[in-house]
């Protein structure tokens, strides 16, 4: 019998740094809460209420954007659409993530040019929610996600340049660049990893 007690002691051993090694692998590999974003309440599409609580218990990539926009926004819009696709494949879009794009200009951008600008990047609304508001609401929303932005003359808006990842309890964790700054990859690994939690 006691031959065989070093061998099971060192294997006690072996697992138990191997389990804390894991540990502590996994914490520093995890996501940091960075802020709670809180709730909020816009609209959608329809004109019926969105409140963000109404979400919570997925993982949301959250997104800003103008339809009038002739550069990042678009391009923005395209690379969700791909992620759209890989979530699918994963069977997590819609069950366990969803995607929140907001426009910055709800006098121009009216239910119907949201539903045609979504229609053109093949937007799966099962999924996605295109939000708008009174220009108060947008601007509250806007900085709770710290997002700056600005109308210019020509009917434009100069803005903050980042897409957001948020928790099942309305935390951000993650900010991304927008257009052909954001990985994909990258994204979806997050994305996945967050809805596990």
């Amino acid at each position: 019998m006691r031959k065989y007690l070093v061998p099971i002691l060192s294997l006690i051993v072996i697992v138990a740094v191997g389990f804390y090694g894991y540990s502590v692998w996994q914490e520093k590999t995890r996501l940091p809460v960075m802020k709670n974003v809180g709730d909020f309440t816009l609209q959608n599409l329809d004109g019926t209420p969105y409140h963000f609580k109404d979400t919570d218990g997925k993982v949301r990539l959250v997104s800003f954007i103008f339809t009038n926009c002739v550069d990042v926004c678009p391009v923005t819009t395209h690379y969700m659409a791909k992620i759209q696709d890989k979530l699918k494949a994963k069977n997590l879009y819609g069950k366990e993530v969803e995607f929140v794009t907001i426009t910055f200009d709800p006098e121009r951008d009216t239910p119907e040019v949201l539903k045609e600008y979504a229609g053109r990047f093949g937007a799966d609304m099962s999924g996605w929610h295109f939000l708008r508001g009174e220009d108060a609401a947008i601007q509250q929303v806007a900085s709770a996600f710290g997002i700056g932005y600005m109308k210019q003359d020509d009917g434009t808006y100069v803005h903050t340049m980042k897409t957001f990842l948020i928790d099942k309890e309305k935390n951000m964790r993650k900010m991304y660049g927008m257009g052909a700054d954001m990985n994909l990859d990258e994204i979806v690994t997050d994305m996945e990893g967050l809805a596990k939690e």
